[in-house]
């Protein structure tokens, strides 16, 4: 059944157009990821569906008394507003209009009284779709289960950013809507949080609509792609990954086509010469010559028009290299009886890491933990002669922060960028054009960035600066999936040292040999990238319960390694086919800038049946675990 059904939709936002003709389909018990990349237009498809916005024209059909939970990017929440309360807020309006019905209905008789009982039962039958009287029960048990312990009369500005992600997912969800429609989940969520938000998903019986950068998220929980992009929406059959091995198959056919079309169209010209020579030699050409010249031009104008365009990849605004600086000593980073914390709270103690110049290092653990803070500690305190905190003595370091400082606070883009070295306007400018930036946005002032504009930024500093030495806190953050595959690409490429803090498990699983998780105050070394260690770490799914703090601590099931040789060896095969995969699709990459479409198309088969593999070795390895 038809949840949402639209035809022929059309709308423009005042600068351009958001939709084109779309047409779609949202069916029941069906999940949807929404892509696109920023500023497409997702959001303002969102608020379509949910009936916030009207289209400019064409149909939108939802099923009658459709209900819907949405988890928007940046929900908003009253000042002193407690958990309970933001848990409650779509009911307590119905429920001060029974309070009010049923006051009224005390007063009146006769028709009044039976226009008050249909009110009053219309109500209800919201109030009850929403939850009704046993709402907060569900909904501080729904909490326990996502791992927040936090008391209800706790106000909501003072959780963290991971707790607020909580209480508003519970909220979308404490209805048991028929349709839920998620816009980025997995901000702020760190990867234990993320891991049980896949596992949800993947098994929630309703439909679901994801709009998001998260390719892992999208592959473990979508089987339906759909694709945003200059007003078209376009449905695909499968998920992320799926998505895009059809995508770059369908571009390389294109290319393919449009090479015999333009072959067509050069041999159809000569054609059209030999046939117009001919016409004009002769003061009466017979007929059969005139209607083979009529023909053939018809035939060349509808080849000109239909090859016109040569496809190629899409074109990305960022043009990123960080420079292969090479570091002559052979310590990055030496940590010693590192303790710090806030107060009472204790964040590390006596903790021990090194960082050998030119590896590839992961730094995670759960929200709360202190990844941040010592990132900055580092950044402020470690030197060489630091015993504590060591930094090799030929690093130069290049740093994105999730709370950056620029020089220039009050000033414009291109008066930051000028401030990093003896820079003209022009100059400025080409590094800015890198990074996506017009030259009229050289004037817009940093501090009403956006966060990707933000992080765009930094890495235009970091550029510049030519760093051996790499700290990224969280780069791919609020960057769409266009601009993560670029940067993924630049860092591939780069030789110096890089340390990364990301929740972005596809980012880390093709950047990093090893990781490195805070746990227990201490730093604990995993060789691998992400994927690697949470098998090891989590051979199951550890139960999100007990505070946000609480859940990088030892679990007993955490810690057990799994002993079949059987999974071992289906590990083995499992990490074998992914480096294959990744090699496939640089190939494919490189064939299509190449214009070597059949050699790209033979890769793609190729790739198609590695997925399958994928996939069956995957089902393996989980029912080993099971």
């Amino acid at each position: 059944m038809d949840l949402i059904k639209a035809e022929n939709l059309n709308l423009h936002n005042g600068l351009k157009d958001i939709l084109i003709d779309a047409r779609f389909r949202l069916m029941e018990s069906t999940r949807y990821g929404l892509i696109g990349p920023n500023g497409s237009g997702k959001t303002t498809l969102i608020r379509l569906l949910l009936g916030e916005l009207q289209s400019d024209k064409g149909i939108l059909l939802r099923k009658p008394a459709l209900t819907t939970g949405y988890l928007p990017q940046q929900p908003r929440f009253k000042a002193n507003q407690t958990i309970e309360d933001f848990l409650l807020s779509d009911i307590t309006p119905i429920t001060k209009t029974l309070s009010h019905l049923e006051e009224e209905m005390g007063k009146k008789k006769g028709e009044c009284l039976e226009w008050l009982l249909a009110a009053y039962q219309k109500e209800m039958e919201k109030f009850e779709e929403r939850g009704g009287y046993s709402a907060l029960e569900k909904g501080e048990a729904l909490l326990q289960r996502l791992g927040m312990d936090n008391p209800l009369d706790q106000t909501m500005e003072s959780l963290s950013g991971g707790e607020r992600s909580l209480v508003f997912f519970a909220r979308a969800i404490l209805p048991d809507p028929e349709l839920l429609i998620l816009d980025e989940p997995g901000n702020h969520l760190d990867y234990l949080g993320l891991a049980w938000l896949e596992s949800f998903l993947a098994s929630y019986r309703n439909s679901v609509l994801i709009i998001s950068h998260n390719r892992y998220l999208l592959d473990k929980t979508c089987p339906n792609i759909m694709e945003l992009e200059e007003g078209k929406l376009t449905l695909h059959t499968g998920n992320y990954s799926d998505y895009k091995r059809n995508k770059m198959r369908d571009l390389l056919t294109a290319q393919a086509a449009y090479k015999a079309g333009r072959r067509e169209i050069d041999e159809l010209t000569r054609k059209v010469k030999e046939l117009q020579g001919i016409a004009q030699s002769q003061y009466n050409p017979p007929a059969t010559v005139m209607n083979q010249l009529g023909a053939a031009e018809r035939k060349l104008t509808e080849l000109k028009d239909k090859f016109s365009e040569k496809p190629g990849a899409p074109e990305t605004k960022l043009k990123i290299n960080f420079g292969t600086e090479f570091s002559k000593s052979k310590i990055a980073i030496e940590v010693r009886e590192f303790s710090f914390g806030f107060g009472e709270k204790k964040l590390f103690e006596k903790g021990k890491m090194d960082i050998s110049c030119g590896e590839r290092i992961a730094l995670i653990g759960p929200n709360g933990c202190g990844k941040s803070t010592f990132l900055k500690t580092l950044l402020s305190e470690g030197d060489w002669n630091n015993k504590g905190i060591r930094i090799g003595p030929s690093q130069h370091i290049g740093y994105l922060s999730q709370q950056p400082q620029f020089n220039t606070a009050d000033g414009t883009i291109g008066d930051e960028i000028r401030t990093w070295g003896p820079l003209s306007a022009d100059g400025a400018f080409k590094i800015a054009d890198n990074f996506g930036f017009t030259w009229e946005e050289m004037e817009k002032p940093v501090k009403v960035l956006s966060g990707g504009e933000t992080n765009r930024l930094q890495l235009a500093r970091i550029m510049y600066n030519k760093s051996n030495f790499l700290i990224l806190d969280e780069p791919t953050n609020h960057m769409d999936i266009y601009s993560r595959e670029v940067i993924e690409e630049a860092l591939k490429n780069y030789k110096g040292t890089l340390l990364i803090v990301s929740h972005d498990r596809f980012f880390l699983d093709k950047l990093v040999s090893r990781v490195i998780e805070i746990r227990n105050m201490k730093f604990e070394s995993f060789d691998g990238n992400f994927s690697d260690y949470f098998k090891i770490r989590y051979p199951s799914l550890p139960r999100l319960s007990g505070s946000l703090t609480s859940r990088g601590r030892e679990k007993k099931a955490a810690d057990e390694r799994i002993s079949q040789s059987d999974s071992h060896a289906i590990e083995r095969r499992i990490e074998e086919a992914e480096t294959e995969k990744l090699d496939l699709e640089r190939l494919i990459k490189k064939a299509l800038a190449e214009n070597r479409e059949q050699e790209g198309l033979k890769l793609t088969v190729k790739l198609e049946k590695l997925g399958s593999r994928l996939d069956k070795l995957y089902s393996q390895w989980e029912a080993k675990l099971s």
